[in-house]
Parts: C-alpha cells; sequence; structure tokens
C-alpha cells in the first residue's frame, strides 16, 4: 500500500505543466522593447532640452543687446532733451531781459511812485482795480518799496462771487528801497479776470487814499483759500499802492 502511494505522488509529479519559457522570453523581449524605446525618448528629450537652453541663452543675448542699445538711446536722447531745454531757458531768459531793459513788459498795477502814507500791520492787498486783462504769463513783481521786509505774490481766480487763491510764490526778501523790479522763481501763467493779491510786512509799501480800488485785511490767505467782498476791507478809501505785477500777455 506504502508503495502504491509513492508511485501515485510520481505520476502527479509528472503531470504537472512545466513554465512557458517561451512566453517569459517574449515578455522579457517586450520590457527590453520598451526600455530601449524609453532610452530613445529620454535621449531625444535631453536633445531637446540642449536646444531650448541655447534658445534661451540666444534670447537672453538678444535682450541684453537691446537692452544696452534702448539704455544708449535714453542717455543721448536724455542729454539731447536736457540741451534743447536749456537752450530754450536761455534764449527765453534772454528775451526777458530784453523785454525788461526795453520796457516792452506788460505791468498790471498802480503807479509806482512814492506814497506818504504806511501800514503800521502786516496786510494782504487785494488789487480789485487791476485786474489781468489778457491771458498770459507773469514773471516778477513791480513796486516802490518804501522799507525792507518779505512779502509773498498771490493769483486769486473769480468763483462765483468769491475769489479763490491758486497760486502763490515764494517769500521774496526785499533790502533794496525805491522802485523794484524782482522776477519771480518761476513764471505763471494767468487768465483774464484772475486779481493779483500782495502780503506785505508794515510799512514796506506806501499808498494814498481816494484813486484806488485795493481791497485790504489782516489776515493772510494761501493756496484753496477763499475770500469775498464782505470779507475785505478799504470800499470807501480807495487806496491805490505802488505795486504791481509783469510780465508777457497775450496780443489784443
Amino acid at each position: 500500500m506504502r508503495y502504491s502511494s509513492v508511485l501515485l505522488c510520481m505520476v502527479l509529479a509528472g503531470c504537472q505543466t512545466p513554465p512557458d519559457v517561451q512566453q517569459l522570453q517574449d515578455q522579457n523581449d517586450t520590457l527590453e522593447r520598451q526600455l530601449a524605446e524609453s532610452n530613445k525618448q529620454i535621449d531625444s528629450l535631453k536633445a531637446d532640452q540642449t536646444l531650448l537652453k541655447q534658445d534661451k541663452d540666444e534670447l537672453n543675448r538678444v535682450i541684453a543687446v537691446l537692452g544696452s542699445e534702448k539704455s544708449s538711446r535714453v542717455e543721448e536722447s536724455t542729454s539731447l532733451r536736457g540741451d534743447v531745454r536749456q537752450f530754450a531757458q536761455q534764449q527765453i531768459d534772454h528775451l526777458k531781459q530784453f523785454l525788461l531793459k526795453s520796457n516792452l513788459v506788460d505791468y498790471i498795477g498802480g503807479e509806482l511812485v512814492e506814497r506818504k502814507q504806511r501800514d503800521s500791520e502786516p496786510v494782504l492787498l487785494v488789487d480789485r482795480g487791476h485786474k489781468i486783462p489778457r491771458n498770459g504769463t507773469l514773471t516778477g513783481v513791480n513796486a516802490f518799496f518804501a522799507g525792507p521786509g518779505s512779502l509773498t505774490v498771490k493769483v486769486l481766480r473769480p468763483v462765483k462771487d468769491d475769489l479763490v487763491t491758486v497760486w502763490e510764490s515764494e517769500p521774496i526778501v526785499v533790502r533794496e528801497l525805491g522802485a523794484q523790479r524782482i522776477n519771480f522763481s518761476v513764471s505763471i501763467s494767468v487768465e483774464q479776470g484772475d486779481v493779483m493779491a500782495y502780503y506785505l510786512e508794515p510799512g514796506m509799501v506806501g499808498y494814498d487814499t481816494g484813486t484806488g480800488e485795493m481791497g485790504y485785511r489782516d489776515e493772510d490767505v494761501h493756496v484753496g483759500g477763499v475770500l469775498g467782498d464782505s470779507s475785505l476791507l478799504g470800499e470807501g478809501e480807495k487806496r491805490s499802492y505802488a505795486i504791481g505785477v509783469y510780465g508777457l500777455l497775450n496780443a489784443e
């Protein structure tokens, strides 16, 4: 019986299916082909990467060249504009000096003569009697100074029934007395109907009464400030001060 069992096991072992060697070989060949194809794709990607890097390097080189050329053009253009501005400013300055020496500038203000009365306190003058007659540019202040001190010049623009301060000069220090012309640090554009105002330290400019329309008050006004007729004094006094502005107004 024992021998029969051993014989049966041997018969069963002989009947088992051996491994499919050909199938394994085919799978191995397939994997090798896939690996070769993958390596080929990797080599192709590396080649593309190399070309892209070369294109990037060339693009960066071109950008650098263009940037250098642009900087050169900008520097050249900036230098040229600076030279043109300097030349134009010189011509404008020469023209101003010529017009001043030839007394060809437009003057808006009171007669520049010595006047007897003086203000004992700082005063804001509003020249309602000499409005700007035409659009143009103002270049300075003209006055007969009775005393030294500091003043500021202002442009007031009518808005409905009020006057709005649209510009004021830097403080102008006056040391010499008599008739003086003093240029602004920058020229200022004005419009027809604008009104000039001046804030003066005590006794700088004299005045007479009965011949002018200068309004006045003690309190100063700055850019953006609003003045109404009710805030000004002097309507009955008819003050006339020896001060005004000059510049170039448009031809009529």
